[in-house]
């Protein structure tokens, strides 16, 4: 085995063999597979069973998108003075589990909204501040850690792959109240291995790192991490927002079809995931990334071409690629550049994600109306060169900062 793949090799294994890593990266597989299985069905179960509009299915995410900004930083910035994240992640699996159980039964969009509120606070940003607290901690893991990220993320992938499959199962026999109910189970699981395998003794040297070192108030530079991050996920947000109804309504195909197209999506992940954090390694956390986003750009500029559906599928194997850049790779270059603040940095570039929902779905709901929806794609291929130059301005830690 060469010396490259050795590398690459170890810091997968390290994943595995670690007690620590290995908690995280099962929490998230679990996570992959309670959000996979129905939120790329979100927009089509507004329209059929809400008897929501276009503008409406999407402004679904607007509510949750809110609370998840403000509720998450505060308490980002808690858990990077307490140097401690379980507590964070125990709330926040429990309010996961809670807001599943009103979706499963209602017929009303004003409940909707307020349940997809209420589930806003999640724990993804902690579980990933959390990885980073034990990177930091773990000497060996330090020189990999983009690998080690990236395996990790790995595990929400795999999570995604079995999650639109058996989430389209679910709807063809037992309807949409099963897949909620189904998916608050899966929440509830996690909750309970969360408490079962994550041990408040792992974190002890992290906490007094933290708590010794974190400055008050939220930097600028994260305020525009979280900015350029924003129009980043407006994309993948109106990927996942208007995708599925490309498919239901232009290409006239069958709810199935759109699990296929985010699974084949997921199904590479497993390997761009860790390979991408490899390469990060080497060639540098910044580089990869922006090269990341150029590939983002000219992904929805194809996308916008009213494809064939084998076309769409070819795209999504792309998208694999983009993924492990945005989603894994920009996470460690985000932290980066606030690593005494760890846990705000984390959430900055993660909230985000939610928070997106807002920009896309105001830039492409009012449009998908008048103009043919794969062409409002393109707006999200300028929302990629926006983030692309922003984060091409911003300046990482030297190696004495960080320490």
């Amino acid at each position: 085995m060469s010396k490259t793949e050795n590398s690459f090799v170890s810091g997968i294994k390290i994943v595995f063999t670690d007690r620590d890593f290995r908690t995280i990266f099962i929490s998230l597989f679990i996570i992959g597979l309670s959000v996979g299985g129905f939120m790329p069905y979100l927009t089509v179960w507004a329209t059929n069973t809400l008897h929501a509009t276009s503008f409406q299915a999407g402004f679904l995410f607007v509510p949750m998108s809110i609370i998840g900004l403000i509720v998450s930083f505060y308490l980002a910035s808690l858990s990077d003075k307490w140097g401690k994240r379980k507590p964070f992640i125990i709330w926040a699996l429990l309010i996961g589990t809670i807001s599943r159980v009103p979706l499963a039964f209602t017929h009303s969009y004003t409940i909707a909204l307020i349940s997809l509120a209420i589930g806003g606070f999640n724990a993804f940003s902690f579980f990933f501040a959390l990885l980073n607290d034990f990177i930091v901690k773990k000497q060996e893991s330090k020189s990999q850690a983009g690998t080690i990220t990236g395996t990790v993320r790995m595990a929400f992938s795999q999570g995604y792959i079995f999650g639109p499959m058996l989430g389209a199962l679910i709807i063809d026999h037992g309807g949409y109240t099963l897949l909620f109910l189904l998916s608050g189970l899966l929440s509830l699981a996690t909750l309970g291995w969360v408490l079962f395998a994550l041990k408040e003794d792992s974190m002890s040297q992290t906490s007094a790192h933290a708590s010794s070192k974190a400055p008050a108030g939220i930097p600028s530079v994260l305020i525009a991490v979280f900015v350029a991050a924003l129009f980043i996920f407006a994309g993948d947000s109106g990927r996942s927002m208007y995708l599925p109804l490309y498919v239901t309504d232009t290409l006239k195909q069958s709810v199935s079809i759109v699990g296929i197209l985010f699974t084949v999506t997921s199904v590479f992940e497993l390997v761009f995931m860790p390979l991408g954090g490899y390469f990060s390694d080497k060639i540098g956390v910044k580089r990869f990334f922006v090269i990341g986003i150029a590939c983002q750009v000219l992904y929805f500029i194809l996308t916008s071409l009213h494809l064939p559906l084998s076309g769409l599928i070819v795209l999504q194997v792309f998208y694999a690629f983009i993924l492990s850049a945005t989603m894994g790779v920009g996470m460690v270059y985000a932290q980066s550049l606030a690593p005494r603040q760890i846990g705000l940095a984390t959430t900055a570039y993660m909230t985000a994600i939610q928070t997106s929902a807002v920009v896309s779905s105001l830039a492409m709901g009012s449009l998908v109306s008048v103009i043919p929806l794969p062409s409002t794609f393109y707006i999200l291929a300028v929302f990629a060169v926006i983030s692309g130059v922003m984060f091409l301005f911003m300046k990482q830690k030297s190696a004495e900062e960080m320490s």
